[in-house]
């Protein structure tokens, strides 16, 4: 049977997982920080997300160092907290990855519509996820290549920009609000968007070299986001006119750093962001199809490898999905429901992650650990605590659909984890039902 190939490098790791996070919604989600948290509060939500996700880097680290798996998550849960919950939680993971290619998706459109508005915003969506898709047939060491090369140069232009911007003609820090305290929370819980997808990259443990470099990796990537993030927030912050952008903020940070040509450069900045989420997303999601294919939780033809051992027919399936899901968001412009979905989702992701984190512990203590997390139940439970709270605050944050007082994105969850869980029923009986059948009586 074909065998993924170790041909990823520590260098990739760190791309992989800034890149993933690296998203061009990150720009709409840093205004929405912004109006949750006025003046500096926003910019140091941000780092202060940064900072808690580094007990979830510790979470996901040690599980990677115990059981480095292409199905990551659903081996993790599955041997940590049992089977239904675990299959019914990778497919809402799954749901996180696309929902971040869909607002990535819509965020490239709505700025190459603003500055070429002669092609339409759909040809956009198909033809860079269709890039996506062939960087990602062409094989892993391919895909990773052009994730080390955008993601470093991406970081390297959105810092340079943002500090110059800062000392643009007009940028003031308007004062914060006497309710700090309660502002700051709600930017910290809808900065964990800005993070999301760090940890997708643990599902190419089977493709890197050296997995012990695994969680250096996430903390390196943490840290470059954090600074780049933090201070596109800060210039959004003193800018007061970038809220009056529409749907790229960016291209006004770009236009205030270096004028016209600044323009031009975020939007390549915007361009390359998404294809590197795009890129990312595909890579990562399509090897969690890919495991759960081979061992039978979605149709085998999943599971199986090209020539060129990557999952193709998995690749294919998701952006056939993305591609249906992005043009959506384009033609009803809902887009803040989905950061707020994905802040909530990755939330409960770090939540449980550490749950099955500690149910492995006390299920499979003698297992060998390449990494444990300091501090012995204290990083685990922080991080059920503390992105419990978090993941709640953004799950009522406001969405901007009608009846504002209505809890959509709480709505939009409950209906994908009852079809996520009418799903893993079916599934577990068909499996159990081979299983019986194979058995000779």
């Amino acid at each position: 049977m074909s065998v993924l190939q170790r041909v990823l490098g520590f260098r990739t790791i760190v791309s992989t997982s800034a890149g993933l996070a690296f998203a061009a919604v990150n720009f709409l989600a840093v205004l929405e920080i912004r109006g949750q948290a006025p003046g500096i509060l926003g910019p140091l939500g941000i780092v202060v997300a940064g900072a808690l996700c580094l007990l979830a880097a510790a979470v996901f680290s040690e599980l990677n160092g115990t059981l480095p798996s292409a199905a990551g998550i659903r081996v993790w849960t599955l041997r940590g907290l049992g089977d239904p919950f675990s299959l019914t939680f990778t497919l809402l993971y799954l749901t996180t990855i696309l929902a971040v290619i869909a607002a990535d998706g819509f965020v490239l459109a709505a700025a190459l519509q603003t500055a070429i508005p002669a092609v339409p915003g759909v040809l956009w969506i198909l033809a860079f996820l269709a890039a996506a898709l062939l960087s990602n047939l062409r094989g892993v060491r391919t895909a990773g290549l052009v994730q080390d090369l955008t993601t470093y140069a991406l970081l390297a232009v959105l810092i340079i920009v943002s500090a110059i911007a800062l000392g643009a003609p007009g940028a003031h820090l308007p004062p914060t609000p006497p309710a700090w305290t309660g502002d700051l929370f709600g930017g910290v819980a809808l900065a964990v968007f800005v993070f999301t997808g760090f940890e997708w990259v643990t599902p190419l443990a089977e493709e890197v070299r050296d997995p012990k470099r695994m969680p250096t990796g996430l903390a390196v990537s943490l840290l470059l986001l954090a600074v780049a993030f933090g201070l596109f927030a800060l210039v959004a912050a003193r800018l007061p006119g970038v809220s009056s952008t529409g749907l790229a903020p960016q291209l006004a940070v770009g236009r205030a750093a270096l004028g016209g040509a600044g323009f031009w450069v975020m939007l390549a900045v915007t361009v390359v962001t998404a294809g590197t989420t795009f890129n990312g997303g595909f890579a990562a999601a399509s090897r969690l199809v890919y495991a759960l294919g081979r061992t039978g939780y979605l149709p085998a033809t999943l599971g199986q490898l090209s020539a060129r051992f990557v999952p193709a027919r998995a690749l294919y399936l998701l952006a056939g999905v993305a591609a249906a899901l992005t043009l959506v968001v384009f033609a009803t412009g809902r887009y803040l429901v989905l950061i707020n979905a994905g802040a909530t989702l990755e939330s409960a992701m770090y939540v449980v992650a550490a749950l099955a984190l500690l149910g492995l512990r006390r299920r499979e203590a003698a297992l060998p650990r390449t990494y444990r997390a300091p501090g012995g139940r204290i990083v685990p439970i922080a991080t059920v605590v503390l992105f419990g709270v978090l993941g709640l605050g953004a799950a009522f944050t406001a969405t901007g659909l009608p009846l504002p007082s209505v809890p959509w994105t709480l709505i939009l969850l409950a209906i994908l984890a009852v079809a996520a869980y009418g799903y893993t029923r079916r599934a577990l009986r068909r499996r159990s039902t081979r299983v019986r059948g194979a058995v000779p009586s």
